[in-house]
């Protein structure tokens, strides 16, 4: 029978992000907010030290960056010394952020098993004296990979578990798949007992069986990285598979909402947001948020325009100081129209022409295709989801609405 085996599966840690887009936030904020990611690496060792587990999966992405700050060496190093005390092994490979030229700059303790080539190697883990797992994995060399890496894994040893380490994507078919792309049937061929993923910052089971497993990442690093951040407490034993999600992250990102009623003057939004700030912080604790304004597209739009929003945001997050565990880094309107959308529609006039020419997910993805295919654009952005695409077009609709409303 498999031995059994309880391990932590974890990725994507972006070791000393500098949380861009966050630079306004007040001083003491900033800081906390920079060493975030400090903050949720030393939770994962207490909570790998707390539930005894028998080794650390880490799969890529551990720094922000190919060029780590020694600061950032040096937390790993000291994370890795706490855990060789406790006796609990490491298995780590490097992704598309922190993909290695070279040889490392740090020497980290024995416990510490990197996959430092570009082609899949395997480590062997053992417990007790004897042969329980067969660890398998690669990392980054270069920024991309477009070679279906998956193909490359096969199982080794014998009546042990058989444990695949992946930092990439689900393949397309398109020209963005540059990060490892893989196929479910691809991984599931391989006959591996988990598949331990890495790269997508959104907690995700692929598949129940096998496992096939995104964490997430271990802080969130923007609005839209929300929620619980953190991994994953894996036990295999015999055929069988548990998973325990355990949050890990320092500060949290949330999206939160204000609903703004006909007539409401800016003081009693300012009360009703102070209020509201201390319920989510009392469910937050540690967070920064982003606000939407709902409410009627005369009155938003007008506040928007005079920055009266802004404003509130500052006056909230200076009173919010002394004490206050939130910031509210930025805000959206969505603004209701004085008359029904179907009513709009009906109106023969140019304002209702205009609002009929609002764009589908297909248009706006043939409209992104230029945009595309523009090589230092797909540096940072190399493919939109269904639901970004959904995003942006609300934001448009939103958008255009203010802008008919005001020419009215």
């Amino acid at each position: 029978m498999l031995p059994k085996l309880t391990f932590i599966h974890a990725a994507d840690l972006h070791l000393d992000s500098q949380m861009e887009g966050l630079t306004a936030a007040h001083p003491a904020m900033k800081s906390r907010l920079q060493d975030s990611t400090f903050q949720a690496l030393k939770q994962l060792v207490r909570s790998a030290t707390t539930n005894k587990v028998d080794f650390v999966l880490l799969a890529g992405d551990i720094f922000d960056s190919n060029r780590q700050s020694l600061k950032a060496l040096v937390a790993l190093r000291e994370a890795f010394k706490e855990l060789d005390e406790q006796c609990i092994d490491v298995y780590m490979l490097y992704g598309n952020h922190d993909f290695t030229g070279a040889k490392p700059m740090m020497t980290y303790p024995d416990n510490v098993h990197i996959f430092q080539s570009d082609k899949v190697e395997t480590f062997f883990y053992e417990k007790k004296g004897e042969p329980a797992a067969a660890i398998h994995g690669f990392s980054y060399t270069t920024r991309h990979i477009k070679t279906k890496k998956a193909l490359e894994y096969e199982a080794k040893g014998e009546g042990i578990h058989q444990i695949g380490m992946l930092h990439g994507s689900l393949g397309t078919g398109s020209d963005a798949d540059v990060y490892a792309p893989f196929s479910l049937d691809e991984l599931r061929q391989t006959g591996f007992d988990y598949w331990a993923l890495g790269h997508i910052h959104k907690r995700e089971v692929l598949s129940e069986q096998p496992p096939i497993v995104y964490p997430g990442n271990i802080q969130g690093r923007h609005r839209k990285e929300s929620g619980e951040k953190g991994c994953y407490l894996v036990e295999l034993e015999g055929q069988s598979c548990t998973r325990t999600f355990l949050p890990l992250q320092d500060i949290r990102f949330e999206t939160v909402g204000i609903d703004v009623k006909e007539g409401a003057s800016l003081y009693e939004v300012e009360r009703d947001l102070v209020e509201r700030c201390r319920n989510w912080e009392e469910a937050f604790g540690h967070a920064v948020l982003h606000v939407v304004f709902h409410g009627p597209a005369h009155l938003l739009m007008r506040w928007s325009q005079e920055e009266r929003l802004d404003e509130l945001m500052e006056i909230i997050n200076e009173q919010q100081l002394l004490g206050s565990q939130l910031l509210l880094a930025g805000f959206s309107v969505q603004a209701t129209l004085d008359l029904k959308e179907e009513q709009l529609l009906e109106r023969n006039d140019f304002t209702a022409a205009l609002y009929k020419t609002t764009y589908t997910a297909d248009e706006m993805t043939r409209s992104l295709e230029e945009l595309m295919g523009n090589r230092q654009f797909r540096k940072i952005k190399q493919s939109y989801t269904e639901e970004e695409l959904q995003g942006m077009l609300e934001e448009a609709k939103q958008l255009l609405i203010q802008t008919l409303l005001e020419v009215e």
